[in-house]
């Protein structure tokens, strides 16, 4: 059985567009299987990340919860 990899992305602070190109570019890296979880602050990404992902077929969202007042997680798992 393959080791699937776990990569953290914290993007708090970023704005779209630039919340789905470092999500984009951290989800290239990885291989099919592997998780990627985003930490963000910016609203609006919550929304437009798992949008933009599976327009772009590049990942499936596992989750999305948020942490803290204005703290977002966002697991995806590339395809």
């Amino acid at each position: 059985m393959s080791q699937k990899n776990i990569t953290e992305l914290d993007i708090k602070g970023k704005l779209c567009p630039m919340t789905f190109v470092y999500t984009k570019l951290a989800l290239e890296k990885l291989k099919s299987g592997d998780t990627l979880n985003i930490t963000l602050d910016y609203p609006p990404a919550v929304e437009n990340i798992p949008e933009n992902c599976k327009r772009q077929g590049l990942a499936k969202i596992l989750d999305i919860k948020q942490l803290k007042d204005d703290i977002w997680s966002i697991s995806l798992e590339k395809i």
